[in-house]
């Protein structure tokens, strides 16, 4: 009983916006299965506790950032949308000198987490829904020349539908600066199927998303253009890296 107790409390304490999987302790032990469909439960934006110890590559600065050209994130103004517990937005400038950097995120634990460990300097966090646009509050007001838009597109598009994904899209254009980037890493469509099974609270807008990553059209209709696209794999993340930047 002591074990199984145990294991249920690890997975409540590593994810503490668990709502419905932390009611009470299981009857019996939680099998490995167990905790992995309890830790997606838990995270239905995709806001994995222990994201960058346990489920990416930790390497130092992030290769989506390292990859980038060094004018793109050198002086600017950064705006981490998904941030998690902000080591991305902490690296943007240690790493790639950015002259200030904003991380936000849906989870306010993780924005916590993010304030205790970088707690001085030009790097802040904010904790709000990005999607919806008359949220944006504190640092993250104002215009930018770069938004990281990294492996959150997923969670967006099944959170909030076709409709979130777009009027994201819009509100991203309209704070970035003219000649600003857009720096994205979508996940395919498989990867949604496999989150839909997971969380049953996704499955519903799933079975009504039309529009599909890398979401092309849709950011050319915002006066975007794609003028690079990087091919990746990281330990079992094969997901591309695209950078678009604002033209009209």
């Amino acid at each position: 009983m002591r074990d199984k107790t145990l294991a249920f409390e690890i997975i409540c304490s590593e994810s503490p916006s668990m709502t419905e999987a932390c009611q009470s302790p299981p009857a019996t032990e939680l099998s490995k299965a167990e905790r992995f469909k309890a830790t997606h439960l838990a995270a239905r934006h995709g806001n994995y506790h222990q994201y960058y110890t346990k489920f990416r590559a930790p390497t130092v600065p992030d290769e989506r950032l390292s990859i980038l050209p060094s004018e793109i994130l050198h002086n600017a103004r950064v705006i981490d949308l998904g941030c998690n517990a902000g080591k991305l937005t902490h690296e943007a400038i240690a790493h790639c000198g950015a002259a200030a950097s904003v991380g936000v995120d849906i989870d306010p634990w993780l924005v916590e987490q993010a304030k205790a460990a970088y707690p001085d300097g030009p790097c802040t966090f904010e904790h709000f829904d990005f999607v919806d646009a008359s949220a944006y509050t504190g640092t993250a007001l104002g215009k930018f020349d770069v938004v990281l838009l990294l492996s959150v597109t997923k969670w967006i598009h099944l959170n909030s539908g076709d409709s979130g994904i777009l009027t994201l899209f819009a509100h991203i254009q309209s704070i970035l600066n003219d000649g600003g980037y857009l720096v994205v890493e979508p996940q395919p469509m498989s990867n949604y199927a496999r989150a839909s099974r997971k969380n049953k609270e996704l499955r519903e807008a799933y079975k009504t998303i039309q529009i599909r990553p890398p979401f092309e059209d849709e950011l050319k209709a915002q006066g975007f253009e794609r003028i690079l696209k990087f091919e990746r794999d990281e330990e079992g993340f094969a997901r591309p890296v695209h950078v678009w930047k604002k033209v009209s």
